[in-house]
């Protein structure tokens, strides 16, 4: 027997229930199989514990076995194996081709050391068949082996009938480790409600364990919390063969992109860091260290199954480990304690109880029972972790709001703790009032990288295909080696797939770790992959639910269709009458049954849910009492399928457009348009959501979403969306919004409405009457008069030509197509100028402009040299919203392209500060007076900055469409002129360096940066900036309005 060197010497807690698992190595995949009812012997334990009202010690099961908790340390067995020996209630050995000394020796040591241990001994039925021995002497030795076992067991069998013996428990012999998992789970189930029983007579009846020290409480605390977010389910893994594996296994670090300011130098002289840093700010490790410096509390942003809560069990088991603490900046051991935010407890009044009052209770419900004064003195200590997860899950927005306000109040209570919150973006936007004020930084979970999908992928088979029962004749060596050998041509074979151009559009979804997580569970037994997000979702049910069983010969419950009708409408339920995630099972079950007795093929709704968790892994029991989807997004993915079949009863699309824009929505919303193959019923809802009073004044979350359901849909028909465009009553606001839905569509038939409505004069928005033209591609530029006013830099008058000024800042849609012509894929640009003819003349540019040459030369390819940073990143890659992370000379080379499509080599520029200035806040309508611009873009009777005007102070957690604030427009209508990005000017910012100027304000600068006068400047280099796009201007001479 050779011990695992990876783990701790064994440590025990009073309230574990022992189960020591003993065999040689010829038995190993026998041990595996009786691993694998871990699950099963809990569910047990629970319910026995349950019906003996909690009164005994044992709170919880624990399966030893040396494999995986054993350490080779100076002393040997007696010091290793023979503490979990004493300390065992159950003995479990496996025998199967020989005796083993050492499992024989432990044995016997068991069966005399305690009358009170349960030892159990399971023997093979046959001796198992092997194909060929390499000599004859192996063959002898086999035989031999398998004698010595038949007379060990017969001397065991012996021992049952003779008074007064130390003997082990019968039972039958096993056939193959199917056939063990039978026998034992029975045995097993028998053994812990004697052990139970035998506790109710010696514990007084207390529902949960007294422990006296503090110490041995939090040690307690500590290992449960271990125990709970130690494993994990890998997903669809019940489907093959139920595994579960330690989170390491299978944890790739995720990217995470601080919201770090520190590459632009504000006007006030802050100095900035350097790219290095914050580039190094992107592993969990990282981002914890620097944030926990400067602030108390870390805000994780992530997508649906974006790794968000993966991530905090990672920070436990992390900051849990003592050698690992200083990698998080902590310089002492942590104590780490974790909270999911939708358990927060209300009092009668409905104000929330005390973070260690929380604390208590949830530990209660893990059998632990820790004063509510205990947590409060742990949490007063130095090197505190608090984990707080999921503040999305809290589905109603006020209450939302109350618990950003109790964590201020719990972060400014416990000055010595550091807190990381989670949260999905559509549950956090500061624009909707839901905003955490204590001092943070926000770090937002980036998609998978290729490498990283590549490393899961290697990692999610190699569990996978380890997690499978080996074949009873088979070396466990050589089998391993197997398994590892299939598990890496599965990787590869999938990741080659992605990498196809024709599955392009399957890209973005394997940045997902939930969804590569389906498409790695879908591929290892199918070699298939669906085409889109909804398809994803849809298969992965229909495999767990019952494709999985029928391949293999087992009879499922239900079939997936009959399961789904069941699953569905209870969704449905969930979502809109109870509004949380987690429910009571006999409710469930109840709601279930009313279902499953429509059915030909009706079963208990008891058999029913426990094959959901058992077998498909669908749902998990949570507590003692609750059900919880594996996956939130499976029961929004139902709920929507539900929606969808309803829709046609009375008043179903009013009540569905009633929810438009509640965030417990927006997923459901999703799924729902993408079932939604019929144009008509696309074309109805559009009618109802424009009829009705929500879209009268959209959030930029509410806009957002509408976008997403215009372009995720699979038919669509425009007869709405004209009607109500062209109808003369429609309200400005709306007009805004059926036109970016239009454009969105983008199909001739949607573009020519557009056409119409300008042609038609309908528009009520209100514009100082000026001309204006476009670029090659359609770009608009409005004609901003000359005159002189008073710049702010230097309190002098400034005199400035008339200019054509770019409506909106470059967006990535236009972006693309330079890059695109950079990558021959524009023909018809390069008709115009060859790119020969464009690389020429953008080294004789960057010859005359100091730094840019020696920047080309870096990277030959202008593809890479100019790309956006963030085109891969949904964030920030939509094709309406500004471009960033491209660099000043990637901006001027951006100009150049431009002018030489029209001709001229210097048509199009970047402004100057000055022409900025006077564009954004010059007073033209007082062209006899000299005096210093506006405060803001915007009319002055508007007064100062406000969400409605400008996207700033991180109202919007990122950049936004263009377009989107029409109050916040100049009277000519330059729109964003301020907040979202700072843009790119012609000049320097200092004299005595080279950084290039900024101006206009980002996303999550304060309202004051927002001014007309305000100003930055940064590396003309910096291209990693997700804040800093630019705007074009043009020449008025060569112009035609």
């Amino acid at each position: 027997m050779q011990p695992d060197t990876r783990n701790a010497t064994p440590e025990f807690s009073p309230d574990e229930l022992l189960i020591f698992i003993g065999h040689s190595d010829d038995a190993s995949a026998e041990a595996d199989a009786m691993l694998e009812l871990k699950e099963e012997i809990e569910h047990d334990f629970r319910r026995l514990l349950t019906s003996n009202n909690h009164r005994s010690r044992f709170r919880r099961i624990k399966f030893w076995e040396w494999r995986y908790d054993a350490l080779a340390i100076p002393g040997g067995q007696d010091v290793v194996v023979a503490p979990a020996l004493e300390r065992a209630q159950i003995a479990v050995f496996l025998f199967k081709k020989r005796v083993g000394c050492v499992t024989r020796q432990e044995l016997d040591i068991t069966r005399k050391q305690s009358r009170d241990t349960h030892v159990f001994a399971f023997f093979p039925h046959n001796q198992p068949l092997v194909n060929s021995f390499d000599t004859l002497d192996d063959e002898i030795q086999a035989t031999s082996d398998w004698l010595e076992l038949k007379k060990y067991q017969k001397s065991l069998t012996s021992d049952w009938t003779q008074s007064g013996s130390s003997s082990v428990t019968p039972f039958p012999k096993y056939k193959d480790p199917k056939d063990l998992q039978k026998i034992a789970a029975d045995r097993l189930c028998t053994a812990l409600s004697v052990i139970l029983s035998l506790e109710s007579s010696i514990v007084r009846p207390t529902p949960l364990q007294q422990v006296n020290s503090a110490a041995e409480l939090l040690r307690c605390y500590h290992a449960t919390l271990k125990q709970q977010l130690g494993n994990i389910t890998l997903t669809g893994s019940p489907a093959l063969e139920h595994f579960s594996v330690k989170l390491s296994e299978t944890f790739v670090s995720l990217s995470l992109s601080a919201a770090s300011r520190c590459e632009v130098r504000s006007s006030a002289g802050g100095e900035g860091c350097d790219e290095a840093e914050y580039q190094h700010s992107s592993t969990p490790e990282k981002v914890m260290s620097f944030v926990f410096q400067h602030h108390p509390l870390l805000l994780v942003i992530g997508d649906p199954g974006s790794g968000k809560t993966t991530l905090l069990k990672y920070y436990a088991l992390s900051c849990l480990d003592n050698g690992r603490h200083k990698e998080f900046g902590f310089n002492e051991p942590v104590h780490v304690f974790f909270l999911p935010l939708r358990e927060l407890k209300q009092d009668e009044h409905g104000a929330y109880a005390s973070l260690p009052a929380n604390l208590a209770v949830w530990s209660s419900k893990q059998f632990l029972k820790i004063e509510e004064s205990l947590f409060s003195g742990w949490l007063e200590r130095p090197s505190t972790l608090m984990l707080l997860d999921g503040l999305d899950e809290i589905s109603d927005v006020h209450d939302r709001i109350a618990v950003c306000k109790w964590i201020d109040r719990t972060v400014g209570r416990f000055t010595n703790a550091k807190f990381v919150v989670t949260s999905r973006s559509t549950g956090y936007r500061k624009g909707d009032g839901i905003e955490i004020e204590s001092s943070h930084l926000r770090a937002d979970i980036m998609d998978f990288s290729k490498e990283q999908q590549r490393e899961f992928l290697h990692r999610w088979f190699r569990a996978a295909f380890l997690g499978e029962l080996p074949p009873a004749v088979e070396d466990d060596t050589v089998w391993r080696g197997q398994q590892e050998q299939k598990a890496a041509t599965k990787a590869d074979a999938i990741l080659l797939f992605l990498g196809q151009e024709k599955n392009r559009s399957l890209r973005p979804l394997a940045g997902v770790p939930l969804l590569l997580q389906i498409m790695a569970m879908l591929w290892k037994d199918r070699q298939y992959l669906p085409g889109s997000r909804l398809k994803l979702y849809d298969a992965a049910l229909n495999y767990m639910l019952d494709y999985r069983d029928r391949r293999r010969g087992i009879d499922s419950l239900l079939v997936a269709e009959d399961a789904r009708r069941v699953l569905s409408p209870v969704s449905l339920w969930m979502q809109e009458t109870l509004k949380i995630d987690e429910v009571d099972r006999a409710e469930m079950q109840q709601q279930m049954q009313v279902q499953l007795d429509t059915l030909s093929n009706s079963r208990p709704a008891s058999d029913f849910c426990q094959s959901l968790v058992d077998r498909a892994g669908v749902l998990v029991e949570y507590g003692e009492k609750e059900y919880l989807f594996r996956h939130k997004s499976f029961r929004e993915y139902l709920a929507g399928v539900q929606l969808v079949k309803n829709i046609h009863k009375p008043n179903a699309l009013d009540k569905l457009v009633s929810h438009f824009g509640d965030d417990w929505w927006t997923e459901v919303f999703r799924f729902i348009i993408g079932h939604v193959e019929d144009a008509e019923l696309f074309d109805s809802f559009m009618q109802k959501l424009f009829d009705s009073p929500v879209t009268e004044n959209l959030t930029q979350k509410q806009q957002d979403l509408l976008i997403a359901l215009v372009e995720e849909a699979p038919q669509r028909k425009i007869d709405a969306l004209r009607q109500k465009l062209l109808d003369p009553a429609t309200t400005q606001n709306r007009q805004r919004y059926l036109l970016e839905c239009l454009k969105t569509i983008a199909k001739p038939e949607a573009l020519s409405v557009v056409t119409e409505f300008k042609q038609l004069g309908l528009s009520k928005e209100e514009r100082v009457i000026v001309a204006v033209t476009l670029d090659k591609l359609g770009a608009e530029y409005i004609l901003i008069k000359g005159g002189t006013f008073i710049y702010s830099q230097t309190q002098k008058p400034e005199t400035v030509q008339e200019m054509y000024v770019a409506k909106y800042t470059v967006t990535n849609q236009h972006y693309r197509r330079f890059i695109d012509y950079l990558d021959a894929k524009e023909p018809e640009f390069a008709e115009r100028v060859s790119v020969e003819t464009y690389r020429k003349s953008l080294h004789e540019l960057a010859s005359g402009i100091e730094g840019f040459s020696e920047w080309l030369k870096k990277e030959p390819s202008l593809v890479s040299r100019f790309c956006s940073r963030y085109d891969e990143d949904k964030r920030f890659n939509k094709d309406e919203q500004p471009v960033v992370g491209v660099s000043w000379y990637a901006a001027k080379a951006w100009c150049l392209w431009l002018s030489l499509l029209e001709g001229e080599s210097a048509r199009y520029q970047l402004p100057d500060e000055v022409q900025w200035e006077w564009a954004a806040g010059g007073q033209r309508d007082k062209p006899d007076k000299v005096l210093k611009v506006r405060d803001y873009p915007w009319p002055e009777e508007k007064g100062k900055p406000d969400k409605s005007r400008a996207n700033y102070n991180n109202h919007e957690g990122g950049t936004i469409p263009v377009g989107r604030y029409p109050e916040g427009a100049t009277p000519e209508g330059l729109y964003d002129m301020a907040g979202n990005v700072w843009e790119w000017m012609e000049d320097i910012y200092k004299k005595e360096e080279n950084w290039k100027a900024l101006r206009g304000g980002d996303y999550s600068d304060k309202a004051d940066a927002l001014r007309c006068s305000s100003r930055n400047g940064s590396d003309p280099r910096g291209w990693y900036l997700d804040l800093v796009g630019f705007r074009v201007i043009r020449s008025s001479h060569s112009s035609s309005s």
